[in-house]
């Protein structure tokens, strides 16, 4: 099985990189691709609960139903303590991560794709 790895920077509405996050792993997924997606910075926003999206991509419930097939979401550990997200603020299924564990998904990955400005 081949492996995408995700890097995502940018916060869910300001960008469209959320939106082009949402494709790509769907259609790796589709393909039957391991898919891991590790948000920094801005990006961990992705995945914090009871956003108030209206006519955009819900970046929220989007990822909970990528999740819910496979995607594995890790969020940079250090990036959430700095923007005071707790654990009970996430996404079900994504997980405070570290850097050391992006260096593990980026080595063990086929391809790695980084989403950011």
């Amino acid at each position: 099985m081949k492996t995408l790895t995700l890097f995502l920077t940018t916060p869910p509405y300001s960008h469209e990189n959320t939106h082009t996050a949402i494709r790509v792993a769907r259609a790796a997924l589709d393909k039957r691709w391991a898919v891991n997606l590790f948000a920094s910075a801005d990006g961990v926003y992705n995945f914090t609960r009871n956003h108030q999206a209206r006519g955009l991509p819900h970046a929220e419930k989007e990822f909970a139903e990528l999740i819910a097939r496979g995607l594995c979401v890790e969020l940079c550990g250090t990036c959430l303590n700095f923007r005071g997200i707790s654990a009970e603020q996430i996404v079900s299924g994504a997980s405070p991560s570290s850097m050391k564990r992006l260096f593990g998904l980026v080595k063990n990955s086929d391809v790695v794709v980084t989403l950011g400005t």
